[in-house]
């Protein structure tokens, strides 16, 4: 008991970790996760193009992109009257993942596929 007390006292003077010297296991701290993956999305295309994401319609800047952040609820979206998904499109080093817009389908084209 005496050595105890000792011990006590010299950890609080030189801060020992007393759980090291007790032979205690000390408890991990649990890791934090934040579960989401896809931060947004950064659409690339043709100037002009139009698409809709989250229910909004978006027209492509002069730029030829644009950075939107991801609606939990979407996964698709939508260009010339058909729905795509989102996933499987590489993701840059800001979790944002890489949408090439399909190239516009000539009017004949469209015409003659309905």
């Amino acid at each position: 008991m005496l050595l105890a007390a000792a011990i006590v006292t010299a950890s609080i003077n030189i801060e020992i970790d007393l759980g090291r010297v007790f032979g205690a296991k000390r408890k991990q701290s649990p890791a934090a996760t934040c579960g989401i993956r896809v931060v947004g999305y950064h659409f690339t295309g043709t100037p002009g193009r139009k698409f809709r994401y989250a229910g909004d319609t978006y027209v492509m800047p002069e730029e030829g992109w644009i950075e939107l952040i991801a609606d939990r609820r979407s996964k698709t979206y939508r260009i010339d009257n058909r729905s795509l998904p989102l996933d499987g499109f590489p993701l840059n080093q800001f979790g944002f993942a890489e949408v090439p817009l399909p190239s516009e389908q000539p009017a004949v084209a469209q015409e003659a596929s309905r």
